[in-house]
């Protein structure tokens, strides 16, 4: 016989935030089961203590509807009796991007400071996998342990493991084989109590090798309430316990007892702690993601259910993580206030959609509606922040023209282009000018003087309204007031016509007036142009001239009234290309509105490198050629001689899952070709891009069988078009693909074939590229999986397929889903191709009739919108190289960055300022290095760039701040100085060549936060 056995038991309840519930349903649950929860509290001091699935919005929830009870909440958590975060709310990990987990713990964390200690453990007791930064991430908050169910296979039988992030950080993690649940819902009389007890003993004991003589079980699951009367029965139960099984090394061992108390995870791990010292164990250490749905339902096509969801959380991340933050911190520099409050409540929508039931669009059609209205919150303020700060970064750089152009009739104005990603880059950019004329004799110039690729798009003039006047009206007006300097009366026509029309007040201003004749001899019609004060205005004098014939005619009386016509000025769309954009700054170049056509500058050698015919389009670097009868890509990589045939081949297939799980149909059917030859157009043949656009009709099977083990005989058309574009300088075929989904149950996939073989396959990860084998290993005994393995895999913005001498990156926006296949429609016997998911369309939320999934992972709703009916729009591009990813300095990943960060541009006004015409915010080498953050630090009084390496070799790194600041520190994830730099900044950052450098070494894979005060 062997010592006691000592059980610690969790009371806990797991909430899903919205799932088969919407939010405000599962809400009124929530009200009372914390209700409940501190009456038990209050009249039960035995019941000692209960988590809040580590997780603080439960509490944010519960206090709008509760907010009489924050004190008594407040008592019990500074107490230790409810634990609660460190999370804000339970995260998908692979969903999310790696500063979204930041902003979770953040939130979180200081959240549960308010009512107390946060439990510092990383609770991840129900995600879709792990990955692999995660032990990095929670060590960079001082956590140094995980609690994990799901991901865990083979490779681990015992109850604690060592878990490795890509840069050798380690966290101690608890394995939860029969998950959160295993005690939940425990029998209230002692017998009862001890057989089931025993039960759930001798099941971990054979599933787990124990580390010590403590074991862990979870009293709780799904929205359980706490069990009143628990402490009770556990006492009684305590006088009954007799001899378990123990496993272990020596093996069939007896237990002498057991023991049961209510306790915590911290007080568990601590224990555990203290075996393992005191044993001296060697735990087993893992390394990287956690994938394996052995023993769990480990749900991988979540990564396509929904796809909407995944590109609008993809957008509002890059807007707040690199737009948002970095630019109202930039403005906060330059003496505005903070928007503080705005931009933690921006993240807080975008938050509230990242929990797994919510990301992973595997909830009913409701919660997704809502949703969307979050995403559409997170929008709305960030891109209003954004709008206010680029136009406060803008005032303040020097905008003066750095020479007069030989012939030039108007004065330029600015044109002012932000890059928020890695450079120097090329990028095409649109904006719209306010002026009335042709911009056929106009140059668009560079600081040098150099003239960059443009063209005019389009115009349009929008009718504000109009108002009919009387002249004895505008007399008086003139009689009793002093028109002594000219635009006087402009100013008050304008007011007077405002305050008429109901025109809202606005900087907007007359910039063009024109007496025109009218219907009869009595009138006169004036058309006005109004256009925002800041920006080229009409010619002054015309405008004055205009102004001298209203007040003549004011004195005539024979005209009865003014009919006054109000409009915008004609808006000019133009497309430029922006050459050697700085990273994460901005430049400024000038529009000459009019040269004399023998005077416009020579414009730069990238305009000649654009070719195109009605089928083909090439730049210096790639030639693309349309398949006429297929629609597919041809495309030649000019530097290493590569050519890749077939690329964006639609292939659709059935579905018979549910939003769980992918599962084709017994006899499935494949669609690989068009109903007929597409059309292909040329929609721009340069200067600024090259763009085809190939429109094609896809004939698919209208939804499964009645039996559900084939498709319809029945056919509806879905039309396809693709834009494929290339530009001058730009290493990237950027494609735009419009689907019209008309059909049910399938998966629309585009594939791209490589002409060689390949072991393994480069995916951007969170905080990492990860180096995956093509095909997840297929085990003998698939049936007795949880979940049959798949090929299928997560991505963030790339995915590169190199054979060390040449690759083919498939980059994307918010399509997390790719697989490597081998063989099948479109490709020879053994051909390598990336299919990249486009849509996976169903409409169960769970069945338990699928053959790649053992039970359901849910209840069975019906979710017909799931089926994602009508317009869908994704964007992709190729970029085929030489070597692996990392060749050229990181190419694939730096591409991939500007796929997701399309520049933004802003016209402004001629003035001078204290910073310069070009600036960064901070500049960062090598170019492989990746800037996930520049913002404003968590305790207002600095700001803080984080990078991170995803080589899998250590780095000397430099960076220069383009702030001012005095002082670095070495930050933790909390932005919490841990090491002073010897480093001396300026107060003032006119210019980066004027700021020292820092230098760092970064391991492979290190995370680095940066703090500068």
């Amino acid at each position: 016989m062997s010592g006691q056995l000592s059980i610690i038991l969790v009371p806990h309840t797991h909430w899903d935030r919205e799932w088969y519930l919407t939010f405000q349903q599962f809400r009124i649950r929530l009200v009372q089961t914390i209700d409940k929860l501190l009456n038990i509290m209050e009249h039960d001091p035995a019941f000692k203590h209960f988590m809040l699935d580590g997780q603080t919005i439960v509490l944010e929830d519960y206090l709008e509807v509760r907010p009489e009870q924050e004190e008594r909440l407040k008592q019990y958590i500074a107490e230790g009796r409810i634990l609660i975060g460190p999370w804000y709310l339970q995260p998908d990990e692979f969903l999310v991007s790696g500063e979204s987990l930041i902003r979770n713990l953040q939130t979180g964390l200081k959240q549960a400071a308010r009512f107390g200690e946060p439990m510092r453990v990383g609770y991840l007791p129900d995600c879709f996998g792990h990955i692999a930064q995660m032990p990095q991430i929670l060590q960079g908050f001082g956590i140094g342990s995980a609690v994990l169910w799901r991901g865990v296979g083979d490779e681990v039988r015992e109850s604690e493991f060592y878990w490795e992030a890509p840069d050798g950080t380690r966290v101690l993690v608890v394995y939860l084989p029969e998950g959160y649940g295993n005690a939940r819902l425990m029998p209230l009389t002692p017998d009862a109590f001890v057989t089931r007890l025993e039960m759930v003993v001798s099941q971990l004991l054979d599933r787990t090798t124990t580390t010590t003589d403590t074991l862990l079980l979870m009293n709780g699951s799904d929205h359980l309430e706490p069990q009143q009367g628990l402490p009770a029965t556990i006492e009684a139960a305590n006088k009954l316990l007799g001899n378990v099984p123990r496993s272990g090394h020596s093996n069939h061992h007896q237990y002498a007892g057991i023991h049961i108390q209510i306790g915590t995870i911290p007080q568990y791990i601590e224990q555990v702690r203290r075996g393992i010292e005191q044993q001296q164990r060697q735990l087993r250490l893992l390394k990287g993601e956690l994938r394996s749905s052995k023993y769990a339902h480990l749900l991988p096509a979540v990564l396509s259910t929904r796809m909407w969801i995944k590109q609008q959380n993809t957008a509002q991340e890059h807007l707040l993580q690199h737009w948002v933050e970095p630019l109202t911190l930039w403005a906060w520099k330059l003496g505005d206030d903070y928007p503080r409050g705005l931009v933690h409540l921006a993240w807080k929508y975008l938050l509230q959609n990242q929990p797994h039931d919510s990301i992973c669009g595997c909830s009913i059609d409701q919660v997704h509606r809502e949703n969307s209205v979050r995403f559409a919150q997170c929008q709305q303020i960030g891109e209003a922040l954004v709008s206010r700060a680029l136009q406060r970064v803008s005032d303040t750089l020097c905008t003066l023209p750095p020479q007069s152009l030989a012939g030039q009739e108007r004065a330029p104005f600015p044109i002012v282009v932000f890059n928020m990603g890695p450079g120097p880059r090329n990028a095409a950019v649109s904006v719209e000018v306010h002026i009335a004329e042709s911009l056929q004799r106009a140059a668009l110039v560079d600081e040098r003087g150099r003239a960059l690729p443009f063209r005019v798009l389009g115009e349009h003039r929008r009718r504000i309204g109009s108002q009919t006047i009387q002249r004895q009206a505008l007399a008086r007006m003139q009689a009793v007031g002093t028109f002594d300097r000219p635009g006087q009366f402009l100013a008050l026509t304008h007011d007077t016509i405002r305050i008429a029309m109901g025109i809202p007040d606005d900087p907007d201003e007359i910039v063009d007036l024109r007496v025109l004749p009218a219907a009869t001899p009595d009138l006169r019609r004036i058309e006005i142009a109004l256009a925002p004060s800041h920006l080229l205005k009409g010619e002054r004098e015309r405008l004055l001239a205009g102004e001298r014939e209203v007040l003549e005619l004011l004195q005539r009386e024979e005209i009865r009234a003014f009919e006054f016509e109000v409009f915008e000025l004609v808006q000019q769309k133009v497309e430029f290309l922006a050459s050697e954009l700085p990273a994460y700054g901005a430049k400024t170049y000038w529009l000459y509105p009019a040269l004399q056509s023998r005077q416009v500058p020579p414009q730069e050698q990238e305009q000649a490198t654009l070719r195109c015919a009605p089928q083909t389009i090439e730049n210096e670097f790639y030639r693309v050629e349309v398949d006429g009868e297929l629609g597919t890509l041809t495309v030649t990589d000019k530097e290493t001689g590569a050519v890749f045939r077939g690329l964006n081949r639609f292939v659709d297939g059935g579905d018979v899952g549910d939003l769980y799980t992918y599962c084709p149909p017994a006899r499935d059917t494949l669609i690989s070709t068009p109903a007929q030859p597409p059309r292909i157009e040329l929609l721009s043949a340069g200067p600024v891009r090259a763009t085809l656009r190939i429109s094609s009709v896809w004939r698919l099977p209208v939804a499964c069988s009645d039996s559900r083990d084939s498709r319809s005989e029945r056919f509806v058309d879905c039309p396809i078009d693709s834009e494929v574009s290339l530009y001058p300088g730009v290493r990237r075929i950027d494609i735009h693909t419009t689907v019209e989904n008309n059909a049910r149950d399938h998966r629309l996939r585009v594939l791209f074939p490589i002409p060689y073989t390949i072991e393994r396959v480069a995916a951007e990860g969170t905080f990492e590229v990860r180096l995956r084998p093509v095909t997840a290993p297929r085990p003998e005994n698939v049936s007795d999986w949880a979940e049959a393995p798949v090929n299928t895999f997560p991505q963030k913005r790339f995915v590169d397929l190199s054979d060390g001498q040449i690759g083919l990156a498939v980059l994307n926006r918010g399509l997390p889903e790719y697989e490597v296949v081998q063989g099948g429609p479109g490709l020879a016997s053994g051909q390598m191709a990336l299919a990249l998911t486009l849509l996976r369309c169903v409409e169960w939320l769970s069945r338990d009739d699928l053959s790649t999934r053992q039970g359901p992972a849910g209840p069975m709703y019906y979710t017909p919108e799931a089926q994602c009916p009508g317009r869908q729009e994704f964007d992709y591009a190729l970029v085929p190289h030489r070597g692996t990813w990392e060749a050229e300095n990181g190419l694939v990943l730096r591409e991939a960055q500007a796929l997701n960060l399309p520049v933004r541009a802003l016209v402004t006004s001629q003035h001078d300022g204290p910073l310069p015409a070009q600036t960064s915010l901070v500049t960062v080498s090598p170019p492989e290095l990746v800037v996930s953050a520049i913002k404003r630090s968590l305790d207002d009084q600095g700001w803080v760039v984080r990078v991170y390496n995803p080589l899998d070799h250590e780095v000397e790194a430099t960076f220069r701040p383009g702030l001012a600041a005095s002082q670095a520190f070495v930050a933790n994830l909390l932005e919490e100085p841990r090491e002073q730099l010897e480093w001396q900044g300026g107060q003032h950052s006119s210019s980066l060549q004027d700021t020292p450098s820092i230098r760092r070494q970064l391991r492979a894979g290190e995370i680095l936060t940066l703090l500068f005060r």
